[in-house]
């Protein structure tokens, strides 16, 4: 909306005529509140009213219709899932429909039911523990560690709205600060939208990390261990916001950008949500809200399906909370309970 300007008039119709006149008829009244006469000169000044009115919003761009090819494509994923499915329980690897219980799609299952068997051979193990071994092995080689943080390094946190950036943040600065003792500096800056985690400057000060609100080129070289850089969440529906948010990004320079995505939606939502970022230069991810998600396997899509790898993991709105570097043993310990409990006690 615009800026808002204050009308004074001896009544309504007088207030609305000066609205339209400089305003237009779609003008927003904000706020209206009588005006007394000061003095004595209220026995005989009839009282005035103000009113404060502004120009709308221009309505936002159109969303793009979704393309015909697009939609196509998107049958043929479907269609080639329903084949792999039926593919994978055609096997006679007992772990195949374990492996989709436990969170992993079809043809992610199948990709490495079929680089097992091409090392181990078609027909499965003996036993079910045996095959979930070959499966962990292969899963293991498939895991990407993320690029290492160098010293006095800045870090982007950004995602679309809703998946608990800001909560991670101070998750991870509660670590730096409070157990390794680094010092940490952090920018909330506005995007295509206002900042509005004001929670985020109120724990940097009780952290004693301090908190900017805006950004330069100078800041671009950091005197403290690390940076942080909090935006608002995204539309990841509307390209012209991604778009938006990468040429924000390019004026910090080469920072670690981490997608924080929410890990309590369904893997197709979280995909796509990694294919509407695509377009940024995005090193790993943060998945947050897994106190919400029983079926950690499917982490393993968004590896398997994006090549990303998965830097850090959260649990719960608590700070400091669960919160952890990612790793396939721990996605392996919430997957496989069964199987890790069957280990410790042969080894007892």
């Amino acid at each position: 909306m615009s800026e808002p300007i204050p009308f004074i008039a001896a009544s309504a119709e007088e207030a609305v005529a000066q609205i339209r006149a400089r305003l237009g008829p779609d003008a927003v009244v904000l706020n209206v509140r009588p005006l007394k006469a000061p003095g004595l000169a209220r026995l005989w000044q009839k009282p005035m009213i103000e009113v404060v009115a502004c120009r709308p919003a221009p309505p936002p761009p159109p969303a793009p219709s979704p393309d015909v090819s697009e939609a196509l494509a998107g049958l043929r994923e479907e269609l080639d899932e329903i084949k792999q499915q039926v593919e994978l329980h055609d096997s006679g690897w007992r772990v195949a429909p374990l492996l989709e219980k436990t969170g992993l799609l079809p043809r992610h299952a199948k990709q490495i039911l079929d680089s097992v068997q091409a090392g181990h051979g078609e027909l499965p193990p003996s036993t079910l523990a045996g095959e979930i071994a070959l499966v962990r092995a292969q899963l293991a080689r498939s895991w990407r560690a993320p690029r290492p943080c160098l010293p006095n390094s800045l870090h982007v946190l950004a995602g679309p709205a809703g998946s608990g950036k800001t909560t991670a943040l101070c998750k991870w600065l509660t670590q730096l600060t409070l157990v390794e003792g680094r010092l940490a500096r952090v920018w909330r800056l506005d995007g295509i939208t206002s900042n509005t985690a004001e929670p985020l400057s109120v724990y940097c000060e009780i952290l004693g990390v301090p908190a900017e609100r805006s950004w330069n080129a100078q800041c671009r070289s950091i005197s403290e261990d690390i940076g942080f850089i909090d935006l608002p969440g995204v539309d990841w529906k509307n390209p012209l916001a991604i778009q938006e948010l990468a040429g924000q990004f390019q004026q910090y320079g080469s920072p670690h950008l981490h997608l924080v995505l929410n890990g309590a939606y369904d893997i197709s939502v979280l995909l796509a949500q990694v294919r509407a970022f695509a377009s940024l230069p995005v090193d790993d991810l943060i998945i947050t809200h897994l106190d919400e998600e029983p079926h950690w396997g499917k982490l393993w899509n968004l590896t398997l399906g994006s090549g990303c790898p998965i830097r850090l993991l959260s649990s719960g709105h608590n700070i400091p909370g669960d919160f952890c570097e990612a790793s396939a043993e721990i996605l392996f310990a919430r997957q496989f309970p069964r199987a890790r409990a069957a280990s410790a006690t042969k080894s007892i």
